[in-house]
């Protein structure tokens, strides 16, 4: 258990330019899309934003409607 104690303090006392290092190491290691794939993402990403908020004002309006109903049938 000290050991453990022990390594972990000895990692954490590296300090920002080597915490800095890593993240710059890890950029590196970073496999970036191409323009291509890159624009073909975006717009699957916005398609599906759009079907998915169009399914969520659907179940709103339905639902909306069907608690009006409701209150003016109870009221």
């Amino acid at each position: 258990m000290e050991d453990k104690k022990k390594e972990i303090k000895e990692k954490s006392e590296g300090g920002f330019s080597e915490w800095f290092s890593g993240i710059m190491g890890e950029f590196k290691r970073i496999t970036w899309p191409d323009r291509k794939s890159l624009i073909k993402m975006t717009v699957t990403v916005i398609i599906t934003s759009g079907i998915f908020g169009g399914i969520i004002v659907l179940y709103d309006f339905v639902l909306a409607a069907g608690y009006d109903a409701l209150v003016a049938l109870l009221g």
